[in-house]
């Protein structure tokens, strides 16, 4: 039996480990991350394997290659391991692998979920199309601050038809560099609006195969982007035991800070999926301007008297909640069944 510690860098990884019953330590200075230096490694290894590493941008695939190999292989988080703290001494990739084989063998570890090949590949789209949208978005901001910088004001956006014309009545208007640059990111922004509508469409035509993402587009205003985020960020559900841990997931809880009799409830958790809390608080940002009634909308503007922004976050959290629900019976959107449970809730207060 061996508990080791993998630190996985782009290229390779250094292991280090030891086997409890004997107290002998191994040590792998330099193991390539490909599946011939994998076997080599591993394959005539004293068995069973435990093992452990910690996230990173190549940390699921090389979880896939090496899991044949092991017992137990779990994906941790570093901040969780680590702390915020700083860690006093020297920082080599020989400590780190030890100390997180020695934690493991602890039990004091707690493992990430690791999505599957399709999960994986959802949130790839789903992410590229978020980030092609801000990078449009970034784009317009860059040209309307070169027209302003000369003096030319507009009161549309310059998405629009009126916007296009009036950027192409300013380029006259503009000295020669100034041009130049406006030329560039007319260029950037087409080729972006492009990228973004082909992976808008990629986007429709996953949600419309997905079972969970058509249990989601019910919900009032939930389109095939944000169903798919949910269903990609979220994977599997049933690895929330509760509303209120998807609730903490997505980063809409405050912060807690209590001694004794006293609780601070701070700032929304920043240790969350940002993806999804982005999706949760646009959705929850869009039932101000929702026409038609619906508990989600009715939730807003009774808070809305506080703050916008306590409407905001209310209406995100109450999202989630219902998400969590209807992504766990697989039961598509009932509004009754909300305002039941909100009466309901007042009828005990009293």
């Amino acid at each position: 039996m061996l508990y080791l510690g993998l630190d996985v860098h782009s290229k390779w990884m250094m292991v280090k480990g030891f086997n409890p019953g004997t107290g002998e330590w191994i040590e792998i200075k330099k193991v390539w991350n490909n599946l011939e230096s994998f076997e080599d490694a591993f394959e005539d290894l004293d068995g069973p394997l435990y093992g452990v590493l910690e996230s990173g941008t190549n940390s699921w695939a090389v979880f896939r290659m090496l899991e044949p190999y092991f017992e137990q292989l779990i994906v941790v988080d570093p901040a969780t391991v680590w702390g915020r703290t700083l860690r006093r001494g020297a920082k080599t990739d020989r400590r780190d692998a030890s100390k997180l084989a020695m934690k493991l063998y602890r039990g004091e570890l707690e493992p990430l979920y690791v999505p599957d090949p399709n999960t994986q590949d959802l949130r790839s789209l789903t992410r590229g199309k978020i980030n092609a949208s801000r990078h449009v978005t970034k784009l317009i901001n860059e040209i309307g601050s070169i027209l302003r910088a000369w003096g030319i004001t507009f009161e549309c956006s310059l998405l629009s038809k009126n916007g296009q014309k009036i950027i192409e009545e300013s380029r006259a208007k503009l000295p020669e560099h100034s041009q130049k640059v406006l030329d560039r990111w007319i260029e950037m922004l087409k080729l972006a609006q492009e990228t973004e509508d082909e992976l808008e469409k990629a986007v429709a035509i996953e949600a419309a195969r997905d079972e969970t993402c058509r249990i989601l587009t019910t919900i009032p205003g939930v389109g095939p982007l944000t169903a798919l985020v949910i269903r990609a960020e979220v994977g599997d559900i049933g690895r929330f035991g509760s509303a209120d841990a998807f609730i903490c997931y997505c980063g809409l809880s405050p912060t807690v800070s209590q001694s004794a009799e006293s609780v601070y409830y701070g700032k929304l958790n920043k240790a969350c999926n940002r993806y999804l809390k982005y999706v949760f608080v646009l959705r929850a940002q869009g039932m101000s301007r929702s026409k038609g009634d619906n508990p989600l909308r009715q939730t807003y503007w009774r808070i809305a008297l506080k703050g916008k922004n306590h409407a905001k976050t209310a209406v995100a959290r109450q999202f989630a909640r219902v998400a969590f629900s209807m992504m766990k019976k697989k039961e598509p959107w009932d509004a009754s069944k909300i305002a039941d449970r909100r009466t309901l809730s007042a009828a005990r207060a009293a």
